[in-house]
C-alpha cells in the first residue's frame, strides 16, 4: 500500500487537526506515529473508534480502498494544494 506523498504543509496541517481531536499536540503525534506506539495516540478515541483505525492498519486492502474513495481523495487533493 502507498500512501500518497503529501507536501510539508499539508503534513503538518494533518497532524495539527488529527492531533487536536485526539487532546496532543502536533510533534507528540508525529512522534508516536514515528516509533509505532499508537496507543498514546489514540488514548483520547473512543474504544469503538480506536478498534476500527486498528482494523484498518491491519488490513491493507481496507486501508487502500479507504484511500481510494472520492472522499479521501478530495480530503488529500486539498491538503496537498
Amino acid at each position: 500500500m502507498s500512501i500518497p506523498n503529501l507536501s510539508d504543509k499539508a503534513k503538518n496541517q494533518m497532524l495539527k487537526n488529527v492531533s487536536s481531536k485526539l487532546g496532543m499536540t502536533p510533534q507528540e503525534l508525529e512522534d508516536a506515529l514515528k516509533s509505532g506506539k499508537l496507543d498514546a495516540a489514540m488514548k483520547g478515541m473512543s474504544q469503538e473508534d480506536t478498534a476500527k483505525l486498528l482494523n484498518a492498519l491491519s488490513n491493507p486492502a481496507l486501508t487502500q480502498k479507504i484511500l481510494s474513495t472520492p472522499q479521501a481523495q478530495e480530503i488529500i487533493k486539498k491538503l496537498k494544494s
